[in-house]
């Protein structure tokens, strides 16, 4: 494929005559076998750049990313494309490696996805010096400085793949956010030749931030999503109000559904199809949706509360308006949430004492003797595990991963356990407890509709689709499942999800412990200051949204917004006569047809850009004008 040009091969397999800003420039880095980092917005086309790159070489593309679904959903894409691709990750079997580390050194294999956990698997690394590599690419590159925001120990093994499959094979690193400490990192970490930053603005002129702190925040959501057309997400901090939240709007006559990453991987397959093909107009997610999800026609993004930090609120927030048409980001939140937010970043640095009491709880569980264990695998039962140490099981994850970044275990990705039930009263008296149980009839009948066998052997549970259909919570329908068990009506195994955790040392003595500051105070000090920069951003409002964005990306020189929330209360802009002028015009040129947003500009070039697009802006709040199936501007 090599004698084909980057446009040809874009041409070819993705049909565009063009590549986005700065693609081009990034792919002919890697041509040229320099080290390079891409810091591309979300949207910006990120993939693009090492696939067409993996294209254009001889040999396979090795791409390192931290996703298990991320990478299924580009290797299912390329495939479709017909492009020779494969992931290896936790969960597939061993003769299905063997076949695809095989396909790599003797196929024709262009790209192949792997984990960063999977890197020092020996199958792999008995592979590797047979392959004919052509490129490393490292996506969500920030996982691999301590100064990011999602940093993962597992990826500062990357740097010894190159080291092991050839000093002269180029990497690319690629991320959508990174301030600039941590574009020197990554650069650092990965130990590159020579520096090498490509970057496209974060500017998203397209994209108004609006922030709204109220007492009442169902109202305000209301009210807003009545105003608005078209797809949007909606952000919440927990699976449980994902569900309640998409059940809530569903009820207020919404067409809505939830994702979170504990539904069984069909179940968010189809929610998240549902969506992206417009079935469904509003997706209630937690921080697990949206990342290599290519829908360019987001309306709007709505943060319901307030994200660990800046970082994240910017990725998610960017998903909006990918097509380059006016879109929103909206944050609302109460006085509580703040309160709440500094509560989660303090959780996930639990005390050392309870660190040290869950590795000794671990090592009890596992019967492993003091100088064994290293390099063992095992699986971890959170919940055996949680009972046992008395430690809520979000609280033991969290002591997990501090272990995890001090260096004494590593984790795997989680493998996932289903709930299961099977009904063991006889039928008779079956029948005749639900007939005198009004509060358990609607959950049994469900249970023996949709389960056929369930009353001969054990079957497989989803919770989530039974408490939707019931219009309950979760927590709800497993109270009413514990109940039922109690009563010795049914026999309930709750699903969980059982990390692996590999020993890198033998097991030491509890006071053998040892944290350094790096690897508990001063990241813990870092996790603070990104959440205090997150509060400022959000309860300050007296500078421009976008403004302050790009300052925080290193963006030091950048003009206002002018459609942000702050922007539009300093300009003010009132119904005077300028103001009445351009909303007749408007409605006058869009009485034929329908118009972008750039070709209304060239229509009216008697008013400044900033204060048409706050014309149009309160024209679409007023709902005088809409925006079409195509997204084009309207009238109503």
């Amino acid at each position: 494929m090599g004698h084909l040009t980057p446009e040809q091969i874009l041409y070819k397999y993705w049909g565009f005559d063009s590549f986005r800003s700065l693609q081009r420039e990034v792919i002919q880095e890697s041509i040229d076998k320099k080290d390079a980092l891409a810091l591309l917005p979300t949207g910006g086309g990120k993939s693009i750049c090492f696939q067409v790159t993996a294209l254009h070489n001889e040999g396979v593309t090795l791409v390192i990313s931290p996703l298990i679904a991320l990478m299924q959903d580009q290797v299912e894409g390329l495939k479709k494309r017909g492009i020779s691709a494969e992931a290896i990750y936790s969960g597939l079997h061993y003769r299905q490696v063997d076949r695809i580390l095989d396909n790599a050194v003797y196929g024709k294999l262009k790209l192949l996805y792997l984990s960063p956990e999977r890197l020092h698997s020996q199958l792999f690394l008995d592979r590797l010096n047979k392959m004919s590599v052509s490129l490393i690419a490292v996506d969500e590159a920030h996982c691999i400085s301590q100064w990011g925001y999602d940093f993962r120990p597992s990826y500062l093994q990357i740097k010894e793949l190159r080291n092991l499959a050839g000093k002269e094979i180029p990497i690319i690193a690629l991320t959508a956010t990174a301030t600039p400490k941590v574009a020197a990192d990554i650069q650092n970490q990965l130990e590159f030749k020579k520096t090498n930053l490509l970057q496209k603005s974060f500017n998203r002129k397209n994209l108004a931030y609006k922030i709204v702190c109220v007492e009442n925040k169902e109202n305000v959501l209301l009210k807003y999503l009545r105003k608005r057309k078209g797809s949007g997400i909606i952000y919440l901090q927990s699976r449980r109000k994902t569900q309640e939240m998409a059940s809530w709007l569903s009820q207020n006559g919404f067409s809505a559904t939830h994702y979170h990453a504990g539904l069984l991987n069909k179940e968010r397959s189809k929610r998240q199809e549902q969506w992206l093909n417009n079935k469904v107009s509003i997706i209630c997610a937690t921080n697990a949706f949206g990342m290599g999800i290519d829908k360019p026609d987001v309306r709007y993004v709505v943060h319901y509360g307030l994200p660990n930090n800046i970082e994240s609120y910017f990725q998610e927030a960017g998903r909006a308006g990918r097509d380059g048409q006016f879109a929103e980001a909206l944050a609302i939140f109460h006085n509580q949430d703040v309160s709440l937010l500094r509560d989660r970043v303090t959780d996930s640095f639990p005390s050392l004492e309870m660190v040290k009491k869950t590795y000794q709880g671990i090592c009890n569980q596992l019967q492993l003797a003091i100088g064994s264990g290293e390099d063992e695998t095992f699986k971890l039962n959170m919940n055996s595990l949680s009972n046992l140490l008395s430690i809520k099981i979000t609280n033991l994850q969290h002591a997990l991963n501090l272990l995890a970044l001090s260096g004494y275990i590593k984790l795997s990705e989680k493998s996932h356990q289903s709930s299961r039930i099977q009904i063991k009263m006889q039928h008779a008296n079956l029948l005749a407890f639900i007939e005198n149980s009004p509060n358990q009839k609607p959950l049994l009948h469900l249970l023996l509709r949709n389960y056929g066998k369930i009353c001969d052997a054990l079957v497989v549970i989803n919770e989530d689709f039974i408490a939707e259909k019931l219009s309950i919570s979760k927590s709800k329908l497993i109270q009413s499942l514990s109940y039922l068990e109690q009563i010795d009506l049914i026999q309930y195994q709750p699903g969980n999800s059982s990390p692996e955790v590999t020993f890198c040392s033998p097991r030491v003595g509890q006071d053998a412990l040892h944290f350094t500051p790096e690897q508990y105070r001063n990241r813990k000090e870092r996790a603070f200051e990104k959440m205090n920069a997150m509060i400022d951003y959000t309860t300050h409002n007296d500078a421009c949204r976008s403004r302050t964005l790009l300052h925080y990306f290193g963006e030091k020189k950048s003009s206002l917004c002018g459609h942000c929330d702050v922007c539009m209360k300093k300009l003010n802009i009132t119904l005077s006569a300028k103001f009445d002028e351009a909303q007749i015009q408007i409605k006058k040129i869009l009485l034929n047809r329908s118009y972008t947003l750039e070709e209304l500009k060239s229509k009216i070039q008697k008013t400044e850009e900033k204060e048409l697009i706050k014309v149009v802006q309160w024209l679409l709040d007023n709902q005088e004008i809409k925006l079409d199936k195509l997204h084009r501007l309207c009238l109503n």
